[in-house]
């Protein structure tokens, strides 16, 4: 039961977009953001841009074959940015590039054979939805958000769950981000666009980092997995993070 109200700013940078959030809210972050700034918040509060590198695999369907990538990821502290371009099969000539982005409050999907001849794009508002989903659902690589973003909103949607939404977003992404006990982040889940076909299906999604590390004040994952739950749940994304870097 909510025993009153706090106000705590979201974005530190601008005490105008302040918002007044219930006591569990509070809680929550207070919590979590123990967890992501061991040292304290004051050097994390000037970090703009976090760039990591990546290696894993990607597996499209159930069953199918694993194919691995390398990966570069620019994520925006201040607002809702992010691309993530991949290299499938690296080394062989018939590489692929695929490139995930969510930039003006537009998200974009691009396949690219040989790295330079497009073959495939998908933008639209279902697309807009799941890139947006997805950069809420990094805040477990990008915890700086938390500090830095002038619209990112956060509520408690459960004794240790919160819902994470950009307020300049017209479509109504969210995703719900459950904690332990202790404030630990276990992963992110959301009903996101699925391509089946020629149609999106929503489809419960969720992603979850382990095997922490502190780096530069932040506490962060080194391994990645994301998953689709319905209607034959299975681990689509494996990564391993290989390099971490904030820009100032």
């Amino acid at each position: 039961m909510t025993t009153g109200t706090a106000r705590i700013p979201i974005a530190s940078q601008n005490e105008s977009v302040a918002e007044v959030v219930s006591t569990e809210t509070e809680s929550l972050l207070t919590l979590l953001r123990s967890f992501y700034f061991p040292e304290g918040e004051d050097s994390a509060r000037l970090i703009r841009e976090i760039a990591t590198a990546e290696t894993g695999s990607l597996q499209v369907s159930l069953g199918a074959r694993a194919t691995p990538f390398t990966a570069a990821q620019r994520t925006d502290c201040t607002r809702s940015s992010f691309v993530w371009e991949a290299h499938l099969n690296p080394g062989k000539v018939n590489s692929a590039t695929v490139v995930d982005a969510y930039e003006d409050g537009h998200g974009r999907i691009a396949v690219k054979a040989i790295g330079v001849i497009p073959v495939k794009k998908f933008t639209g508002r279902e697309v807009d939805v799941g890139e947006l989903q997805r950069y809420l659902a990094s805040i477990v690589l990008c915890p700086v958000a938390l500090l830095n973003h002038t619209s990112l909103e956060l509520q408690a949607a459960g004794p240790f769950t919160l819902r994470l939404c950009d307020r300049k977003d017209s479509t109504g992404a969210f995703v719900d981000l459950d904690l332990s006990k202790d404030g630990v982040p276990i992963g992110c889940r959301a009903q996101r666009p699925r391509l089946a076909g020629k149609q999106c299906v929503l489809t419960p999604w969720s992603t979850c980092g382990s095997e922490f590390r502190v780096f530069e004040g932040l506490r962060f994952p080194t391994r990645l997995e994301a998953r689709w739950d319905f209607p034959d749940p299975f681990i689509y994304y494996r990564s391993q993070i290989t390099s971490f870097h904030c820009v100032r």
